[in-house]
């Protein structure tokens, strides 16, 4: 398509013609997906590439041996468990196949994500805390550690399996 813009020149970009709305169709075609589920199946890529999720457990690990501020080690631990159920989910579902781990990489990718942000909160809460005695950033840690951390947890997995491919459901079959 890129070729056939350029073969009618500066009328190629025109709106008038239709040949930008081809143009731009075919080049969304081969994405299709939203920029989130893109992402996640690029975490899948990198996971393989940089030995699974070791790099992730040892930024949890720095998070954890900084903080000593009330409450701030169990925020650490939200994050860790989180960490932890998104692992086990990624195991069972690697022994399922290709299917079954693509239709949960987004939230996989969103708990890997959610529980960093949650670790890294949570050290500079410390630093906030003891450099300029501050409680806000403690608060907002906790705050965080209440809301979802953990987007595994699912009610129906049939469910989200004929969402990701896009297949039809029983009625019945409530989410």
């Amino acid at each position: 398509m890129s070729e056939v813009v350029e073969a009618f020149g500066g009328a190629g970009y025109v709106e008038d013609t239709g040949i930008p709305v081809l143009l731009r169709d075919a080049q969304v075609l081969p994405i299709w997906e939203g920029t989130t589920n893109v992402l996640a199946l690029d975490v899948l890529r990198a996971l393989k590439q940089t030995g699974g999720l070791d790099p992730i457990r040892r930024e949890l690990d720095r998070c954890e041996e900084a903080v000593s501020a009330v409450d701030l080690p169990e925020v650490v631990q939200v994050a860790q468990n989180a960490v932890d159920r998104a692992a086990q989910w990624l195991q069972q579902a690697m022994k399922q196949d290709r299917s079954a781990v693509e239709a949960g990489a987004r939230r996989f990718a969103l708990t890997l994500g959610h529980a960093l942000e949650l670790a890294l909160l949570a050290r500079h809460a410390q630093w906030a805390h003891e450099h300029e005695q501050d409680a806000r950033t403690l608060a907002a840690a906790e705050r965080l550690a209440t809301h979802r951390i953990d987007h595994i947890a699912m009610r129906n997995e049939d469910a989200a399996f004929a969402l990701a491919n896009d297949e039809a459901m029983p009625t019945a079959t409530a989410i």
